[in-house]
């Protein structure tokens, strides 16, 4: 605590000194004001880590926990073989069963696994592990310092994000600043080793690349750092990234060319032109459409919210219920158990993983199987038909439970009251755009970009993850850019000329 509270005071003195070496420097908000933004930001890590040690007993057991773990167990093979650490940071490693560096140190991670699945929506842990294994040369193995870490990495992203957007709001830089950073889910969990820093630091940075791009300069070193940043992309939840990149470099190129006339309907008209060859090209290549692959992985998400032991081998995934008394540790090997016998279970195998299939008795008492994660039963799982033949109710329950649920009356913990505030901003949100749309007539083009990006991810949100405590937690970059429409459409005094203080 004492190191992450020297590296914040660290920071704030260069922010206030010199905007962090000028990457936060903007010409409307100073960096004293900057500084008040980030310090207030920073109270997410303590909060994060306090409401997980108060409601489940600690970090331990989740993604944050499990993340911190396996940065520094990939940290320390430095200490030992700096080439294979090297090789591995870049991802030149092998990792394969029977090498070194699996037995001694990748046997004892429980996120380096890529995971099972590695098809649509498949977003790689191993970057995030491998940042943070880097960042532990300078946290020491302080989680603290970590959280830290990722929050101002959050915070780098959300400066260029709303670098990005700010021509669209003259005189109200300071309200979309203090949307982007303080919406009350991406505050939350931008506040925890996580994803989501991670995330926010590459989408902020891809579209303020893409706005000088598309807008002023084709640089050959912006290129070089936009390629950079669409092989992250494809790599770190790409149904967001790259559904952004696609989204933005249309909507860039359509607003700031001359030749376009009627430039909603062009950009719509492309966009969906776009969507449906990709579906095409997926059918050909995949056999499955976008709305099949999205299922797939609601199948899976759910199986994981329905709790229990996963277990992993080479050629099956298995889940049993969540009950320690059901396997057995394998003697000097930490995260490998066996099945005990009779024990039923049921498991897919990697070769036709579509199929379900059921072992009522286990007879085979000696594979060994890695653990993968053992989950008590969720208690936000959301259950309706998302294979019902009614596409507008399976849209509306997508659209109800990743934009509305839960709302006061309905929820059931300290997250979900968080969530229902939320959900209250959000429906004021859509009332002031609706109202917008209808009766002001400002350019309706770039609100009307937010809202098609917004509504997209989260009914694709909505259809593949049956938890609404996942869905809190994965909607929030959709959400800022609804808050951001109805924020373009409040008629709030312009102070363009003056940089606020």
């Amino acid at each position: 605590m004492i190191l992450a509270t020297l590296y914040l005071l660290l920071f704030l003195f260069l922010i206030y000194k010199n905007n962090f070496f000028n990457l936060l420097k903007d010409d409307k908000i100073n960096s004293k004001l900057l500084c008040v933004f980030f310090a207030l930001k920073i109270i997410a890590v303590p909060v994060f880590y306090v409401i997980y040690k108060k409601l489940y007993g600690g970090i331990e057991k989740f993604d944050s926990g499990k993340f911190f773990a396996d940065a520094k167990t990939i940290n320390s093979i430095a200490y030992s073989n700096i080439t294979e650490f090297i090789k591995l940071i870049f991802g030149f490693q092998n990792d394969e069963p029977g090498t070194i560096i699996y037995d001694k140190y990748i046997i004892n991670t429980t996120e380096w696994d890529n995971g099972r699945i590695k098809d649509y929506l498949y977003n790689d842990n191993r970057i995030i592990i491998r940042i943070h294994a880097l960042l532990n040369f300078l946290a020491f193995g302080s989680y603290y310092v970590h959280a830290l870490f990722s929050c101002f990495l959050s915070f780098i992203g959300i400066t260029y994000l709303y670098k990005s957007l700010k021509d669209f709001f003259k005189g109200k830089e300071i309200y979309v600043l203090f949307i982007i950073c303080f919406l009350p889910s991406l505050w939350f969990y931008t506040g925890a080793l996580l994803k989501e820093g991670i995330v926010i630091f590459i989408l902020g940075n891809l579209m303020f690349s893409l706005k000088r791009f598309f807008s002023t300069e084709k640089k050959i070193g912006l290129i070089i750092w936009l390629l950079c940043l669409v092989f992250i992309s494809a790599l770190l939840k790409p149904y967001l990234l790259i559904y952004a990149i696609i989204l933005f470099s249309l909507f860039y190129w359509v607003y700031y060319s001359k030749k376009v006339n009627r430039k909603p309907v062009v950009f719509i008209v492309i966009l969906l032109t776009a969507t449906l060859a990709l579906n095409t090209l997926s059918i050909i290549i995949k056999n499955k459409s976008f709305f099949e692959a999205a299922l797939s992985h609601q199948k899976v998400f759910a199986d994981a919210a329905k709790g229990g032991i996963f277990l992993l081998d080479s050629v099956k995934f298995v889940r049993l219920e969540y009950d320690s008394n059901l396997v057995q540790k394998v003697k000097n090997k930490p995260n490998y158990f066996k099945i005990k016998k009779n024990v039923p279970f049921i498991y897919w195998e990697h070769s036709h993983q579509a199929d379900t299939l059921y072992k009522n008795k286990n007879e085979d008492t000696t594979s060994e199987y890695k653990l993968v994660y053992q989950l008590a039963k969720s208690g936000s799982n959301i259950a309706f038909n998302y294979n019902s033949k009614n596409i507008i109710a399976v849209v509306y329950n997508c659209y109800y439970y990743s934009l509305f649920y839960p709302l006061f009356y309905n929820s059931k913990s300290v997250l979900q009251h968080l969530a229902s505030v939320e959900n209250l901003f959000i429906i004021f949100s859509i009332i002031i755009i609706a109202i917008g749309l209808f009766q002001n007539k400002k350019n309706h083009f770039p609100p009307l970009a937010f809202i098609i990006f917004a509504l997209g991810l989260c009914l694709l949100i909505g259809l593949t993850t049956p938890n609404s405590g996942a869905i809190f937690r994965y909607r929030s970059p959709a959400v800022i850019f609804i808050l951001l429409a109805a924020l373009y459409f409040l008629p709030i005094s312009k102070k363009s000329d003056k940089q606020i203080s």
